[in-house]
């Protein structure tokens, strides 16, 4: 016999809503690297989160993440980080960068490494290719002649974009090895580079049902970057009472929580 229509309204009601839990567990742990690192900027703190040596995260969470580790906690934090890829696999959950671009949330698709652009540059056949922040943070991409001071290429773009400027009718003007060049630099100048956790042809690292390919240190940053990018999504209010996109904070909450355990 189908429930009465007063019942399944309170069945529904009986979801347990864990964005006020994950929204406390997160800001214990911001309240943590701000303490423990000293550092002014929320980059900063995050970075000495996952990289610095003397972080408590990295030397606690670390030895659970390593393959063969059956310990009970060390499957229970790898059962939360499946089930947190198991439900971003099912939706397409996108959160807006401050330069406008959409990314998408998830461990197969995560930046771990941000390089922010100051200035760079490479000489190759006579010519100096320079990327630059410039006033405004604006960047500024030129390719010059060295022996004559001849600019071949500038454009200036409001935000990293390496497709854009290989459409600009001055870089088609370039000669074939300068456009190659170029490709090269500019785009190894990315400033949020991505990588693929899941399948990026790393060392097997079983979670879960889920084989990542990844070490424990790349998995550690991939999952701090991505759950910081869910926190920014709630608290900007970029996240719409979706079933499934609320769904992906109860296993970001457990690992949060793994967290917290682990540097108290």
């Amino acid at each position: 016999m189908p429930l009465p229509p007063h019942a399944l309204d309170w069945m529904n009601r009986a979801e347990i809503d864990y964005i006020g839990p994950f929204v406390k567990a997160w800001a214990a742990f911001n309240a943590w690297y701000r303490h423990d690192s000293g550092e002014a900027q929320e980059r900063a703190m995050l970075n000495y989160a996952i990289t610095n040596p003397n972080s408590r995260l990295r030397r606690r969470i670390l030895p659970l993440l390593q393959e063969g580790n059956a310990t009970a906690e060390s499957q229970a934090l790898k059962q939360a980080i499946c089930d947190l890829q198991i439900k971003l696999d099912a939706i397409h959950f996108e959160v807006t960068r401050k330069s406008g671009g959409a990314e998408r949330v998830s461990l197969r698709q995560v930046c771990i490494r941000p390089r922010p652009i100051n200035s760079e540059q490479r000489t190759r056949n006579s010519h100096e290719y320079r990327v630059r922040k410039i006033a405004g943070g604006d960047i500024e991409i030129t390719v010059t002649a060295i022996a004559t001071g001849v600019v071949r290429f500038q454009h200036v773009q409001q935000a990293y974009d390496a497709n854009s400027v290989y459409l600009e009718a001055g870089f088609v003007a370039l000669s074939g090895a300068q456009q190659v060049t170029l490709r090269e630099f500019y785009g190894g100048c990315n400033p949020r580079p991505m990588v693929d956790l899941v399948q990026g042809g790393g060392p097997a690292l079983q979670a879960g049902a889920m084989a990542f390919q990844c070490t424990s240190e790349d998995l550690l940053a991939g999952l701090v970057e991505t759950i910081y990018a869910m926190r920014n999504a709630l608290l900007h209010g970029e996240v719409d009472p979706d079933p499934q996109v609320l769904a992906c904070y109860e296993p970001a909450y457990r690992i949060v929580m793994h967290f917290l355990k682990a540097i108290q």
